[in-house]
């Protein structure tokens, strides 16, 4: 009892002696040991390992290591003490720090608990990942029995082109030795291979002889006949109109007076020059009719070749 106490003077001694590194870390270091008066230890211990988080110092893990103890996690304590006693060599002032750690390492390592996962040459496939509790172990951890915190632990393995496998086990708080071993793994069915189809034969080319439109197609010479007869009507509507300028040009010669011996005779010339005048704006509009329905059946009947190919028609087209 006397010893413990000891060693507990010791461990407080250096926590009031040393200082943490940041803000933060001093005062989840101030929280750890707040909690351990409260005998909060799992909440205590979280605050600690911030602290050493964030300021790495042999004090705070000298405390964690205590707290792990009292939340009976021994192997995480022990480790921790045998980090301290590691971290103090050479370093006369933390002589003292270490003699403790060292011996309450000593005093733990009776008690511990270890757990062995076993992976038989059998077992040992190309590319074989074994986890406990889902963090990959190196291969140099197989076959040896580690120290491990009491619990229940889940072994994973798995490898390419092989089943997974898993496995749970309770490992008690002390003194237990349990061991895992790693089944030889089934190889999954391969996957038939598809065979790769054959390429389909090249269509041969269809050659077919075509022979070219005609320019002039039956729409287009009825396009040239409707074109011609507008031509006419502007002719005759021209013709027309210049004969009916004559006729009004005379009239005014005869009787350039509005009173004239002659003045029946000069009406009747301005009669048939309206007459005339108005025939001639007809063949206008006829003949500009005539050509525009000309035009339009002359673009709409360009010839239309259909050639085969193997996709089907070619169709050609030109103006």
């Amino acid at each position: 009892m006397k010893h413990w106490l000891a060693s507990l003077v010791v461990v407080m001694g250096f926590a009031r002696g040393a200082r943490a590194q940041s803000v933060e870390a001093e005062s989840a270091f101030r929280d750890g040991k707040r909690l351990m008066g409260e005998k909060k230890y799992a909440e205590a211990c979280e605050a600690f390992a911030t602290s050493l988080r964030l300021a790495a110092g042999t004090s705070t893990k000298m405390n964690l290591a205590d707290c792990r103890e009292k939340n009976a996690q021994l192997a995480s304590a022990w480790g921790l003490f045998r980090e301290v006693v590691i971290a103090a060599r050479g370093d006369d002032s933390l002589a003292a720090l270490a003699k403790v750690a060292k011996e309450r390492s000593d005093k733990l390592e009776p008690r511990l608990s270890y757990l062995t996962i076993s992976v038989p040459d059998e077992s040992r496939v190309a590319g074989l990942v074994v986890a406990r509790n889902g963090t990959d172990l190196d291969a140099g951890l197989w076959n040896r029995a580690i120290p491990v915190d009491g619990g229940t632990y889940t072994i994973a393995a798995r490898a390419p082109a092989h089943e997974a496998w898993s496995t749970s086990v309770e490992v008690a708080m002390e003194g237990a030795k349990e061991t895992v071993d790693v089944p030889r793994f089934k190889a999954l069915p391969e996957a038939p291979v598809e065979p790769e189809p054959e390429p389909s034969p090249p269509r041969p080319d269809v050659v077919v002889e075509t022979r070219r439109a005609s320019t002039f197609t039956g729409r287009r010479k009825l396009a040239v006949g409707v074109g011609a007869a507008g031509v006419a009507a502007l002719a005759a509507g021209g013709l027309l109109g210049w004969t009916a300028r004559g006729l009004e040009d005379d009239a005014y010669a005869l009787c350039p007076a509005e009173a004239c011996d002659d003045a029946a005779e000069a009406n009747d010339l301005v009669s048939r020059a309206e007459t005339r005048a108005l025939y001639a704006n007809v063949s206008f509009g006829v003949g500009a009719a005539a050509l525009i329905g000309a035009a339009v059946l002359w673009f709409t009947g360009a010839p239309v070749a259909l050639t085969p190919t193997n996709d089907g028609l070619a169709v050609a087209g030109r103006f």
